[in-house]
């Protein structure tokens, strides 16, 4: 880490963002930062230890955290959970270590809803729900998504289709910020009104008798291979 960071920390001039489990590491690596450091992540999936030493870090040299609704219990799943838990860590890092919300970019993690599995079919609409309510409950706090765990599973067009519309409807929602492939996003004009509703169907889980969105969505996408 020391050898790889002495090399970016003069020649990049956007924010590093650290990604390491290992706290002697992640402290290396900060030491070896200026400016504004990100660290990727902390959760409360160990307790609140972990995740007590991870925020002191974040305080001595200045870091931003991406914090992911994970704790004792797992993955949060519902939008409650979610907020639950982000208001859990937002709290250990203003608190108890003086952090400002401002800080955290809250990851309310989502789930693949292209599976056809009836536990995950609502997992977009919990996840965009977390996204509104984390920037509604939580002063400063930032939102940030992994996007395309929302389509794992899915070929390459559909998912594309899915991750655009997706990524609109959690800006809508408040997102901040998306890990995602910027060439693998389309515009909304590019994609026909009817197919749109289709797709928000199946993000919102719209069903009702005779009507599957996630079977109509495979029907209209899945043997199409896109521009």
């Amino acid at each position: 880490m020391t050898e790889v960071l002495r090399r970016f920390a003069t020649s990049v001039t956007s924010p590093i963002m650290v990604d390491t489990t290992q706290l002697d590491v992640l402290e290396a690596a900060l030491k070896l930062l200026g400016g504004r450091a990100i660290v990727n992540s902390v959760n409360l999936e160990d307790g609140e230890g972990k995740a007590d030493r991870v925020f002191a870090l974040a305080r001595e040299y200045g870091a931003a955290l991406v914090a992911l609704t994970i704790d004792e219990e797992g993955m949060a799943k519902t939008a409650e959970r979610k907020l639950a838990v982000a208001r859990r860590l937002y709290d250990l890092a203003t608190h108890r270590h003086g952090l400002p919300g401002s800080a955290l970019l809250f990851d309310a993690l989502t789930f693949t809803i292209g599976s056809g599995d009836e536990a995950s079919r609502d997992a977009g609409r919990q996840t965009l729900e977390a996204i509104r309510l984390i920037k509604r409950e939580l002063p400063g706090a930032h939102a940030l998504l992994g996007l395309s765990n929302i389509s794992f599973g899915l070929a390459p067009y559909p998912r594309q289709i899915l991750n655009s519309v997706f990524l609109a409807e959690a800006i809508d929602h408040g997102l901040d910020a998306a890990i995602l492939n910027a060439a693998k996003i389309l515009p909304l004009h590019k994609i026909d009104t009817a197919g749109l509703e289709v797709v928000r169907d199946l993000i919102y889980d719209r069903r009702r008798p005779g009507y599957d969105p996630l079977f109509v969505f495979m029907e209209r996408f899945a043997g199409a291979k896109g521009p």
